[in-house]
């Protein structure tokens, strides 16, 4: 027997490779030969657009209807083409799970099929084939009590993998049956009229844009109409920035835009901005207006930025100007913060300045405990100055209705989720109040609008309250946390390095102020600049330093029509006075004082009284002045208010000192008698000669 030879180091390693091998050579083969995923993958092969679906709410007696298109947008030829209407057997539990089921992560939601319509024909790639699907609800006995049900439409068809699904799209059906004792929700809606600031401080337009927006199809122009049809059902909150009634005001007289290339133009929305203006009146008559600081400033900005004057500023021009305009009162005691969210430094500088109440997003007051229902919107907020009262809006809604898409599938999702907010508590009524608020500066399109409008007016559950009701009653028994401002909401704020150049050209158009003798009719278009400035449409935008530059360029070419003119003058004695024009371009008369200091000491310079220029007047100033030596010297000229502050920027003077003084005056006398003796000299000579040719020894 031979005896076993010991493994080698390297033999072992090779052992256990092989060992290794063997153990994945399975896998390797599966690998192999299992396919993978084809090119198109990724690809859809087809879609489904749903164009139609009516009625909107499903009741009893009713039929529904479903349509659209199908189009085939992979690269393959689909056969047997069917779509198919599915609904789901049961209603939706909760908001959460519609959400899930929007977002397409609840699959076993989408229901059986209880119509469906076959193709004529196959689809090529690119082809494209209309549907239109009707059912009768009383053959589905599944539809039964109040609440949102599934209903999607489907597409199944013949593909190089097989024959099955190829597109869904996915939506919901509210349900009310004929007879049932569910109590409408209350809800309060808010409907936003705020546009970015266009207006220039020299009273003309950026751009077009804003009369685009006020045409009868523009955005401001839609949501008038829509709003208009919506408050005889509803009662509307309009939310108005006066700066933006103010500014079609101002155009419906007409106006001057600056056009692509720079140059100021006439402007073209004269009529539509009177139309608007009117459209506005009368759709605003019955109902209640809050409005907003002029402008829309971005509160918690200038809150933490210590411009608060600015916040009381503006809002007291704001109740004037929307009064005046509207022809009605308004409420201006009201806050809406830039997307709802405020800090806790912010809430009480408004609470100090007679703020009533703060309109928030419902997110930015958690409740303490998970609810399993949609609490009441209002809330009683704690702050260093009081309580103020909050009115909190549904974040759910609002993201639905910010969100841009198909308008029939946007308009099902939010009357899918305010039924299911009544289907939550069903016997309540109109004592939980769900406050229902677009953001502001709502761009939807015309489609959208209206179906939401269709959509609401016919919405069974939906009980009207007024916001001014919601803020009358008292709050639920619910217990919430402070206020929440996260980390995003201030990073979207206006930033401290623009608010100082804001404060700085606040001091700027002081100082342009104090030299005037009648401010009020140059100044204010300045201040209104600074509160377009101040907007919070401009978080996030680069485009608000050009603005910015522009504002302040406008207000130095203004102050720079009060100036000094240049020159050079002649000193010519020890002590006298330089003769200094002052021009005023400006239409009134102004105040200033003259500061004239000379770069070296050959010249010194005396006191000025201030001076009074009169309006597109020039006046010479005549300065005193004593001359110490000969020489030229520069002197810097400016201008200052009357309480001392730097007007203008220096302006250089040359000034030549000769300086001959009494010197000069006595060697002009002795060069006088030196010549008056010279003269006599030469007739006593003169004279002598002539009596030495006529012979005459006479002296």
């Amino acid at each position: 027997m031979t005896a076993a030879v010991p493994a080698t180091p390297i033999v072992r390693r090779l052992r256990r490779l092989l060992l290794i091998l063997a153990l994945l050579a399975p896998l390797v083969v599966c690998a192999s030969v299992t396919p993978g995923p084809r090119a198109s993958a990724a690809t859809p092969v087809a879609t489904v657009r749903l164009s139609t679906l009516t009625p909107a709410i499903g009741t009893t007696g009713t039929t529904i209807r479903a349509a659209g298109s199908v189009a085939a947008t992979g690269e393959e030829r689909l056969r047997d083409v069917e779509v198919r209407l599915r609904l789901s057997r049961t209603r939706v539990n909760s908001r959460a799970e519609l959400a899930a089921v929007a977002a397409g992560r609840a699959p076993s939601r989408d229901g059986v099929t209880v119509v469906r319509e076959r193709l004529p024909a196959d689809l090529m790639p690119g082809q494209t084939a209309p549907f239109d699907l009707s059912l009768d609800p009383a053959t589905v006995p599944t539809l039964g009590d109040f609440g949102v049900y599934v209903l999607n439409v489907e597409v199944v068809a013949g593909h190089r993998d097989g024959y099955g699904r190829v597109a869904i799209v996915r939506t919901f059906l509210p349900w009310v049956p004929k007879q049932t004792d569910v109590k409408p929700t209350g809800f309060s809606v808010l409907w936003p009229l705020v546009a970015g600031p266009s207006r220039l401080a020299d009273g003309s337009y950026a751009d077009e844009s804003l009369a685009r927006q006020l045409a009868p199809t523009g955005r401001l122009g839609r949501l008038v109409s829509a709003g208009a049809r919506l408050s005889q059902r509803l009662p509307l909150t309009w939310v108005v920035d006066p700066e933006l009634l103010e500014s079609a005001r101002d155009m419906s007289g007409g106006y001057a835009a600056v056009d692509r290339a720079g140059r100021r133009v006439e402007g073209r929305g004269q009529a539509v901005a009177a139309q608007w203006l009117a459209q506005v009146r009368s759709a605003t008559a019955q109902g209640t207006v809050v409005t907003l600081p002029y402008g829309d400033p971005d509160l918690v900005a200038l809150a933490r930025g210590g411009m608060t004057a600015d916040l009381v500023a503006s809002r007291d021009r704001a109740a004037k100007v929307a009064a005046d305009l509207l022809g009605h009162p308004v409420v201006d005691d009201i806050a809406w913060p830039a997307d709802g969210l405020v800090d806790a430094r912010t809430l009480s500088a408004l609470r100090g300045m007679d703020v009533g109440a703060a309109i928030l997003d419902a997110n930015g007051v958690p409740p303490e405990l998970d609810l399993p229902y949609t609490p009441s919107g209002r809330a009683d907020l704690s702050t260093g100055q009081g309580i103020m009262t909050g009115l909190l809006t549904d974040p759910g809604l609002t993201a639905i209705l910010a969100a841009r898409g198909d308008p029939v599938l946007g308009a099902q999702r939010f009357l899918a989720e305010t039924a299911m907010i009544t289907a939550e508590l069903p016997s309540v009524g109109t004592e939980r109040v769900i406050v229902v608020a677009p953001p502001r500066r709502w761009a939807p399109g015309q489609a959208q609008v209206d179906h939401l409008v269709d959509g609401m007016l016919g919405a069974p559950w939906l009980g009207p309250v007024s916001l001014s009701g919601l803020r009358a009653a008292a709050p639920p028994e619910i217990d919430r946390g402070p206020v929440a401002y996260p980390s995003r909401a201030r990073r979207a704020e206006l930033p401290p390095s623009y608010l100082a150049a804001l404060r700085d050209l606040h001091t700027r158009i002081a100082t342009f102020s104090s030299v005037l003798t009648d401010p009020e009719a140059l100044v204010p278009p300045f201040d209104d600049a600074v509160f377009r400035l101040e907007s919070s449409f401009w978080r996030g935008r680069q485009d608000r330093t050009n603005r910015l530059v522009a504002e302040r360029s406008a207000l130095t070419a203004k102050q720079a029509q009060v100036r000094v003119l240049p020159g050079s003058y002649t000193f010519g004695s020890k002590s006298g006075t330089i003769p200094l024009t002052i021009s005023n371009g400006l239409p009134q008369e102004v105040i200033v004082d003259v500061r004239l200091t000379p770069r070296t000491p050959r010249l010194e310079i005396g006191d000025v009284a201030p001076v009074r220029i009169g309006p597109e007047r020039k006046r010479q100033v005549e300065v005193p002045a004593r001359a110490v030596a000969n020489g030229v010297v520069i002197v810097d000229t400016s201008l200052r208010t009357p309480n001392g502050a730097a007007y203008s920027q220096p302006v250089q003077l040359r000034i030549r000192v000769t300086q001959y003084g009494t010197v000069a005056l006595y060697i002009t006398l002795a060069a006088a008698g030196v010549l008056f003796l010279t003269g006599i000299l030469r007739l006593f000579r003169r004279g002598t000669r002539r009596r030495r040719e006529r012979g005459t020894d006479q002296p």
